[in-house]
């Protein structure tokens, strides 16, 4: 019987190369993982649907389609505007896996955060006007 590396008392149940992990430990390990992963809000609550214990973001963040129908222009718009002018970076907001809206790959997307959001708003009200 192998003994989990971590906690050194219970019982091993899943291995990698170079450790064994009890029951608690594996899931504390795969959710540390899971909440570097930068997942979408969607991924996040389909996993605490099934059961899992992830730290919800505190932050708020928008997907150019929220952005999008806040403004009444396309999604497409906000993404141009936003690559046009460097927003896409951490100062407006984060990268986070996301599933494609019509296949089972994941896909990066940015999520803007308010002050990401402002500006977008700031700049297509500009050129607009």
């Amino acid at each position: 019987m192998t003994t989990c590396s971590r906690c050194q008392k219970a019982r091993a149940v899943s291995y990698t190369t170079f450790e064994a992990y009890c029951e608690t430990c594996s899931l504390d390990v795969a959710l540390t993982l899971l909440s570097a992963c930068r997942l979408s809000d969607k991924a996040i609550a389909a996993l605490v649907t099934a059961g899992w214990d992830i730290p919800i973001t505190t932050v708020r963040h928008y997907t150019a389609t929220d952005i999008a129908l806040e403004l009444g222009v396309s999604a497409q718009k906000v993404g141009k505007t936003a690559n046009a002018h460097g927003i896409k970076c951490e100062k407006y907001g984060e990268w986070r896996l996301d599933q494609a809206a019509n296949s089972r790959k994941q896909i990066e997307t940015f999520h803007y955060n308010d002050q990401g959001k402002r500006t977008i708003a700031k700049l297509i009200r500009g050129n607009d006007q």
